[in-house]
Order: C-alpha cells, then structure tokens, then sequence
C-alpha cells in the first residue's frame, strides 16, 4: 500500500510539472540573467523589477538554456554542493533542493544546507555577534564558522492573474544590481505574499516576520518584528516604467506589552502614512519608487528614489538636517553591449544619506537578523558597480568593479557619536541637529575588482567549476584574494562590501 501511495504521489508531481508553473526563478543574478535577455526580447510587459521571477509569468516552458536552466524545468531533486577554496580561508556545504508543481494550481520548494569555512579576513570583519553576512545564526569554533541554512516556500496560483507564497525565502525590488528598496542582503526570512498582475499592473503585498536586535541594550537577542509591504509597477506603452514602493515595521511588543502583528495592517491597499497619523503610531515607515526606459530593444536606463524622512524646508535651507534621510540609484545597462549578442554590461550609481533606515530602536528600523534589508553598506555612503558578463556555450566570463565610500563610526572606546553609517543605532544618538554631511565620520573607501569564469560540469544541477580572484584596496592597503572551486550556483551569496 506504502509504495502505491508513494507512486501516486510522484505522478502527480510529474504531471503538475507538465502542466503547472507556480515556481520562481531562484534569486540569482547569472540565473535571472540567462532569461532576462528573453524577457526583453519578446515581452515588453513583464515586470522585471518584482524578484524573484515566476515561471508561469516568464513562460519557461517555451524557454529553455541547456547551459543554466535544466535544472529549473526537469527533475524533483537536485544536490546544493560548495567547494570552494581561496588563500586561506574555504567555504564548504552540501544539502538538496526540491523543487515540484502539484497539480495545476500548486508548487513547493525547499532548501536545506549545512555549511562550514574558515572566512577571508575581509570577509571575517563583517561577521557580527549575531549572524554571518546573507546568512543567519552560526557556531564559531576558533577560526571555523558552521551554520545551516534553510529556505522555501509553498506557492498558489489559482489563475494567470493571481499567485500567494508563504514561506521562508528572500524577496528583491528593483531592475539594478543593488536595490535600495529590499534586497536579498539579509538572510531568509518568513513572509506571506501576494502578488496581482492585470493588464499592465502588477502589485504585490509582502507581510513579514524578522528577528533582529535591540540596540538600546547590549544583549544581542533577538526580538519580534514584523513588516508590511506594498509595491506597485506600471509598464506605460513598450519603454516605460515606473513603480511605488512602502512599508511599514514595528516591534512586535511595546510598552502594553505583547503586540505581534497590527492587524490595522493588513489592508492590502491602503497608504500607511495616513493610517499611521490616525493611529498615532511611532512605528517606521519608508517610502519610495523606481522607474525604466527602454532606449532602443536591448538598453535600459533605471533607478531609484527612497524616502525615510524628508522636510523640503530643510532641504532648501541646506542645514544638513539629521532627519532628511533619503536616497537614490541611477543606472544603464544592455544585454548586446558592442552589438555583441549576450555581453553584458551595467554600470550603476547608488547615494543614501546618514541616518536612512534607522530609528529610535532597531526593532523598527530597515533591518533583519543584524543585517540590511536593502543595501549592505546600510547608509552614508555612495557606491559606483560596474559589470560585465558574457556566456559562451558552457562558460561565463564576469568582471566585477566596485567602489564605494562609507562614513562609518570611530571606535566606540575613542568617540562614541553616532555619525549616521550604522542603520543599528538610534538616531536618537545623533549629536549634531544641523550640519550633518555625507560621509562624516570615519571615510573608508573601497575598491574591489572581481574577475571569474564558470564552466557548467552539469546543466541538470547547475553545477560549475569556478576560478577568480579579488583585488581589494581598503585603507590604501592592498589585498589579493584567489578563489576556485565547485558550486551549483542557486543563491547570490557573493563578497560586495
């Protein structure tokens, strides 16, 4: 009887396969980039600022790329292997993924992995009390970190307009390399989402449950904390775009005590800065938008605009109010850069002014996990990316430029002001009203040049063999990084800080 239901079952996985695409795309660069030149190519109204990609809405079926896509449309199970070794330092795990439709209107995936490395010293720095970079709770046993790392989700398509996820996974807005909106920085997190797409509109609805510190004590546990976020995209004709973006956060316990997730929003519509004034609540809202231009078939021009807080007579006044928090991202990229058919090149600029995302507490502000919802440098910083890629039947060549300036806080035993880098303090802790100044504080400049190439071993799992190394200048020190190894490349986990 066991076996008949055992049977049963994968038959009618096997056929929701065929006849079922709930799935996402996985929120990886090289992978959304392998289908992204089809996007752009023959459908002038996807959304591309929403990630990660559905399948269904994407039209894999009729897609398919032996050399990234096999294992997103064929097979239940597939391992998650990392090998990789660099000067010093290696970054090991193994796990699997499951990945299946069921039936026509269902889909699941799961993602467990168990990790352990020794981590370059750059790398090492950015290692908190609480968490690893892009990924969550660890055990430090001298130089050696291990961590699981799980992620998944559950997802319900009960037509072509409509799909709901739940689950524990990373979702990313924006058409650039970074987003300053909500990236997949932190690592995984639970939501429930719910995402609409009619005629040329597509909104979506993420509610979310965090962990993070309190940084008024000194602790490092962790709390409940909760979000609500809207994003809505509208394609104007072939060449525009423009999209909105809020969101609201509080802790989940306040001075009456256990609070949990405010029912007041759960309104899939409604704006929240107005239901915030009604309700007189301290809570933190962060608003925003992006836009894109098509310029000729294959060229984008994009960005971003955010917005934490903002008085126009400050602004005009040029005191350097504390409380103008805001920032933006400008962007170009193409997908046939020389009239060279798949080379790749993105240059972008992002700019976010000191104290953005913050607030009284950490339990309120743009954070998960004791790591940045949005960008990893956090605020008071500006950023230049450049990249290129170009695949060539089983390889992919990828060089990567980033500079970046960051005006981060003194040592605390030396000058313990707030300078407005570090979205985990409170902004209460500003010393100065007036006179605040993009990179104040302690200016760490960066540069840092990344030169890989992949050979696909195995299309099925997306496993390649990769070798690169990383040039980095911090301090007007010099550092190279050789790196090489095997990996099925699924999430973006990369060194951008």
């Amino acid at each position: 009887m066991g076996k008949h239901i055992i049977l049963i079952f994968f038959t009618t996985v096997l056929i929701g396969n065929i006849l079922s695409q709930s799935l996402n795309i996985p929120l990886n660069n090289d992978i959304q980039f392998s289908y992204e030149y089809e996007i752009y190519n023959s459908d002038s109204n996807y959304h591309t600022s929403v990630k990660p990609y559905l399948q269904s809405n994407i039209g894999i079926s009729n897609y398919k790329n032996d050399s990234s896509t096999s294992i997103f449309t064929n097979g239940l199970v597939s391992p998650i292997i990392n090998g990789i070794i660099g000067r010093n330092s290696f970054f090991t795990g193994v796990g699997f993924s499951i990945k299946s439709n069921i039936g026509k209107k269902f889909g699941f995936e799961i993602n467990p992995s168990y990790n352990w490395s020794i981590l370059p010293s750059f790398y090492n720095e950015k290692v908190t009390q609480v968490s690893i970079p892009h990924y969550g709770k660890y055990i430090n046993k001298g130089q050696t970190y291990s961590f699981a790392d799980f992620s998944g989700y559950l997802s319900y398509s009960p037509n072509n307009y409509f799909n709901f996820q739940l689950g524990k996974y990373k979702n990313f807005f924006g058409d650039g390399y970074r987003s300053l909106l909500l990236s997949d920085n932190s690592n995984s997190n639970w939501f429930l989402k719910g995402s609409v797409k009619i005629w040329k509109i597509k909104y979506t609805i993420i509610y979310n449950y965090f962990e993070d510190i309190d940084c008024n004590d000194n602790t490092f546990n962790l709390h409940d904390k909760y979000s609500t976020t809207h994003h809505l995209s509208w394609n104007i004709g072939k060449y525009v775009n423009f999209n909105l973006f809020e969101t609201v956060i509080w802790h989940g316990k306040d001075t009456s005590g256990y609070r949990g997730f405010d029912v007041n929003y759960l309104n899939p519509i409604i704006f929240f800065r107005p239901v915030e004034f009604s309700l007189g609540s301290p809570d933190n809202v962060i608003m925003g938008g992006g836009y894109k231009f098509k310029i000729g078939k294959l060229n984008f021009i994009y960005g971003q605009v955010l917005l934490d807080e903002f008085k126009l007579a400050e602004l005009k006044a040029k005191s350097g109010w504390w409380g103008n928090k805001y920032g933006y991202q400008i962007g170009f990229k193409t997908y046939n850069l020389l009239n060279i058919k798949h080379l790749f090149w993105l240059t972008e600029y992002n700019r976010v002014r000191p104290f953005t995302y913050s607030h009284w507490s950490s339990l309120e502000n743009w954070g998960n996990y004791y790591q940045a919802l949005a960008h990893p440098l956090g605020s008071n910083f500006d950023e230049f990316v450049t990249l290129i890629k170009y695949p060539y039947k089983k390889l992919l060549f990828k060089t990567k430029l980033i500079y970046s300036r960051h005006g981060e806080d003194y040592n605390l035993s030396i000058d313990s002001t707030n300078y407005g880098g570090n979205i985990y303090r409170s902004y209460n802790d500003n010393v100065n009203e007036y006179g605040n100044a993009m990179f104040q504080g302690n200016l760490v400049s960066l540069i840092q040049l990344d030169v890989s190439t992949s050979y696909i071993v195995m299309p099925k799992w997306n496993l390649r063999f990769e070798l690169g190394i990383i040039y980095r200048n911090v301090y007007n020190t010099s550092d190279f990084y050789y790196y090489g190894g095997i990996k099925t490349n699924i999430f973006n986990n990369g060194i951008d800080f």
